[in-house]
């Protein structure tokens, strides 16, 4: 598989054709800066290096969506500005399908299940989220019950309907399963007390986890200009291996 290099980061290329590429994005990278004086490293800073890009939106060149900064996985990129835009409307008419694996600290008990409902900024902390009943942006997601470990912990697959910021670990926070590692949506109380069948080592790991436990892990649409299926799936990266192994093996 090809990939580059940029600062500390290694960057894997999933797919490219002429008209765009599929990322494997690391956590710790920000898919863009918010502003000119930001210093701070990003996948777009690295695309101007690494890639033959045209684009006229200053701050966010190729970038069509974004991830999280500790959130890591899939991100489609455009070469062109035609393409751009024609990938913006397949992310507005929702004909681009995105799945995301992530584990979760409570038993799920759902086979399959839809959260949805509107999302909005928090009131005083306003980079966080919370669903509402008064305004905000509507919501939905698809979540899949993968696997359960020791009662206490779940994999679970999560495809994602609409795109809000923070979406994926709203919702499932919102219903009492909070992700692993995600220090903004964590439940203190309900936390301890799923993990209480967890061996202590276990728990230890968990714990210490460094960021949330969230991987864009698959992406399939028509390709704008060719009409081909693309339909990419990058594996998990290795702290997530690490996690998924200390659940398995106890």
């Amino acid at each position: 598989m090809k990939s580059y290099n940029y600062k500390s980061f290694k960057i894997e290329i999933l797919y490219e054709d002429d008209q765009l590429a599929i990322l494997n994005k690391p956590f710790g990278l920000l898919t863009h800066k918010k502003n000119l004086n930001d210093e701070e490293p990003s996948l777009c800073e690295s695309l101007k290096i690494n890639f033959d890009i045209t684009d006229d939106e200053p701050l966010k060149e190729g970038i069509v969506h974004r991830l999280d900064k500790f959130t890591s996985g899939i991100i489609i990129i455009a070469k062109t500005i035609y393409i751009k835009e024609e990938l913006k409307k397949l992310f507005k008419n929702r004909n681009i399908n995105k799945y995301y694996t992530t584990y979760v600290i409570g038993n799920f008990l759902e086979k399959e299940m839809e959260i949805s409902g509107n999302i909005a900024r928090q009131d005083k902390q306003r980079t966080k989220f919370k669903m509402t009943d008064d305004g905000g942006k509507d919501s939905l997601t698809i979540v899949k019950h993968l696997e359960t470990f020791f009662g206490s912990v779940s994999l679970l697959e999560c495809k994602i309907i609409t795109g809000r910021t923070h979406q994926i670990r709203v919702h499932l926070s919102n219903i009492g399963y909070p992700l692993i590692g995600d220090r903004d949506y964590k439940k203190n109380l309900e936390q301890k007390f799923m993990l209480k069948n967890l061996p202590n080592h276990i728990k230890l790991f968990i714990d210490n986890f460094s960021r949330q436990a969230l991987h864009s892990s698959r992406i399939n649409f028509k390709h704008p200009v060719t009409n081909d299926l693309i339909d990419v799936l990058c594996l998990l990266p290795e702290d997530l291996k690490h996690l998924d192994e200390v659940l398995r093996n106890g």
